[in-house]
């Protein structure tokens, strides 16, 4: 390809720095691209001047009240399904001023093509734009833009005006990415199996994230005797993580020598720092709230054992991340976690809401610590081989390559 390879990113709320907690996954990844060669625009839904960040450009949105975003409303209305045009007008108009700003970028840098993150407000925005431009359009899906979980209503699918719009997004992109077969066969659905959905793990850092860490001074900030075993998850404390059953397993052990460290924060906390009051487990569990991301790896390497809960999990990243720092993991057979734990060889799979198998787990691994040990070794082999960050950056890069040679 003569032209260097230049994109426009949409993603709304993504952070700057690698220390933004907000849509790390997405710095982590235009980083990357940047640091290959290609000229990464990343496009924001908040009002900002343009700026530049490690080797990456930001924009914004430019005026909160633009005449060129009521044009594109005007003239993208058979853009969307009909039944999506029941929302608020605000909604409507936001959703234009974001793809109208899009443009802007697009055509003031010449760029080859769009990338949106998420089917929906992004990939939505992301179609504006490429009827606009006449640009090709890869969509990144991540979860609550392609599943549902009717019990815990998760997933913007369940309403139907936004459930519409994913569909029309999806069959008009030229490519879509999925991180798991969860979400690769949920597209596939949606689109027909029309070979334009790519099943690309998500990827760690495996120098980042690795077995040789110290995470001493992390079990002395937390007053954690060196005798004591060390159960940890990171995760929001929403419904969809299930961190409420990992609680009830932890009141089912009867150990001494176990603290059960719960990273993250969110609507659940209160009434999950209550619950281990309730359970009486209140002395063996510590709510860290928000973990730095500077900090996170060493939080795995003070671990024994690492356990993912959740109710649904598109990929589950912090999977990887614990299997690459050595460590067993427990997670559930939802979502992506089954595409990186092999039951009995890295870790254990457990049904969702069944806290009397995630104890028996932690108990067998307790009891177990060589195989344990093991189990860490095999995980850490298969990140190497499967979940490697710069294994996906590099495919992410040949799917943009097929789709501009296709729009030439």
């Amino acid at each position: 390809m003569s032209k260097k390879l230049s994109i426009a990113v949409i993603s709304g709320p993504v952070g700057k720095t690698p220390e933004d907690i907000t849509y790390s996954f997405v710095f982590d990844e235009v980083y990357r691209l940047a640091q290959k060669g290609i000229e990464v625009h990343v496009v924001r839904s908040k009002i900002e001047s343009k700026s530049i960040s490690y080797g990456i450009h930001f924009h914004g949105i430019e005026r909160k009240y633009d005449v060129q975003a009521l044009n594109i409303l005007a003239k993208s209305i058979t853009c969307y399904p009909p039944i999506s045009l029941v929302r608020k007008l605000t909604d409507l108009y936001g959703e234009n001023l974001y793809a109208s700003n899009v443009v802007k970028v697009v055509e003031k840098n010449d760029l080859n093509l769009i990338h949106a993150h998420f089917a929906y407000p992004e990939g939505l925005v992301g179609l504006l734009a490429k009827r606009r431009t006449g640009k090709p359009l890869v969509v990144t899906v991540h979860g609550y833009d392609i599943l549902v979980e009717p019990s815990i209503g998760y997933g913007i699918r369940l309403d139907l005006r936004l459930d519409n719009i994913v569909r029309k997004v999806l069959n008009e992109a030229d490519a879509i990415i999925t991180a798991s077969r969860a979400t690769f066969s949920e597209s596939n659905k949606i689109v027909g199996n029309t070979g334009k959905v790519y099943l690309i793990p998500n990827g760690v850092d495996i120098k980042r994230f690795n077995p040789s860490l110290d995470g001493s001074y992390i079990k002395r900030r937390w007053g954690i005797s060196d005798h004591v075993k060390v159960i940890f998850t990171l995760r929001a404390h929403e419904p969809k993580y299930g961190i409420e059953y990992l609680l009830r397993a932890a009141s089912l052990l009867k150990r001494n020598n176990v603290v059960f460290v719960i990273g993250g924060d969110g609507s659940l906390r209160p009434y999950h720092k209550r619950l281990a009051i309730d359970l009486g487990i209140k002395e063996k569990t510590i709510f860290t709230g928000k973990i730095p991301q500077s900090e996170v790896p060493h939080y795995y390497a003070m671990s024994d054992i690492v356990v993912v809960p959740s109710l649904q999990e598109a990929f589950g990243l912090i999977v990887s991340e614990a299997l690459a720092c050595g460590k067993p993991v427990i997670g559930t057979k939802v979502g992506g976690i089954p595409d990186q734990i092999i039951d009995g060889y890295n870790g254990f799979l457990v049904k969702p809401k069944d806290p009397k198998e995630i104890a028996e787990k932690i108990l067998w691994l307790l009891e177990h610590s060589d195989k344990a040990k093991q189990m860490g070794m095999n995980g850490r082999r298969i990140v190497e081989e499967k979940f490697d960050v710069e294994k996906r950056i590099d495919r992410i890069i040949e799917v943009y390559e097929r789709v501009i040679s296709k729009s030439i």
